[in-house]
């Protein structure tokens, strides 16, 4: 049975995985900030999980999180870096503290997760999935530096394939305009009030699309590695 570690699991796409990836027969290990909002996604999950609480701003908190997998399941096999932020507004109206935070969480989070955890997935030759988005692959008025935060996650997924490949695979998720707590973040602006009618109103995906994606990744055999996924809603 693999082990998977899933960051920012106690809402929208970390949480869907969790769920999904345990009804198919993987131990997971959820982290993120909110315990209790881990503590009810884990009433749909059966005994083969655990759950960290998790500031992946915190190295300290981030090598718990490794430690306490392997001392439960004795292994990790798989990471899922999901734990991210996004703020929208114009350059010109962002807060330096918010710019701060997308950097410290969606670059620095994801390179702790994964500098602690390498020993370990190279040991399993195991896998690392970075949920980006297609920020990662354009750059959006309103979201410049979230869009930025989202192309060095591309760039460090590249890296890692390129110096580790046959030793761990590397998959990095590109999705479109999801219904998760990704807008919530942001002070209600016009631009946040036109996205969030665009998300909600609209049949955009859902944190159980990502997770289905998610789930077929893992799927392949041994010699095949999907590096590149980028997924849209059709609307």
């Amino acid at each position: 049975m693999k082990t998977v570690i899933i960051t920012g699991a106690s809402s929208g796409i970390g949480a869907a995985t969790a769920i999904l990836l345990n009804k198919n027969g993987y131990q997971v290990v959820l982290a993120a900030r909110r315990l209790a909002k881990l503590q009810g996604v884990a009433k749909s999950l059966n005994a083969h999980h655990l759950l960290v609480e998790t500031d992946v701003t915190k190295v300290a908190d981030v090598k718990n999180l490794i430690e306490a997998s392997i001392q439960k399941f004795g292994k990790v096999d798989i990471l899922i870096n999901n734990a991210g932020l996004g703020y929208i507004a114009p350059l010109k109206e962002g807060k330096l503290e918010d710019w701060h935070r997308m950097i410290d969480v969606n670059i620095s989070g994801l390179l702790s997760c994964i500098h602690t955890a390498l020993p370990h997935l190279l040991e399993q030759k195991g896998t690392i999935i970075n949920i980006a988005s297609v920020a990662a692959h354009e750059v959006f008025p309103n979201t410049v530096v979230y869009c930025a935060t989202k192309h060095a996650v591309n760039a460090i997924t590249i890296g890692i394939r390129k110096e580790f490949r046959e030793q761990v695979k590397v998959c990095n998720i590109s999705p479109g305009a999801v219904q998760t707590e990704f807008l919530d973040q942001s002070e209600e602006n016009e631009n946040v009030k036109q996205m969030k009618d665009y998300f909600f109103n609209n049949e955009t995906l859902k944190g159980e699309d990502i997770a289905a994606v998610i789930l077929e990744v893992l799927s392949k055999p041994a010699h095949v590695a999907i590096n590149e996924v980028i997924i849209r809603p059709n609307v």
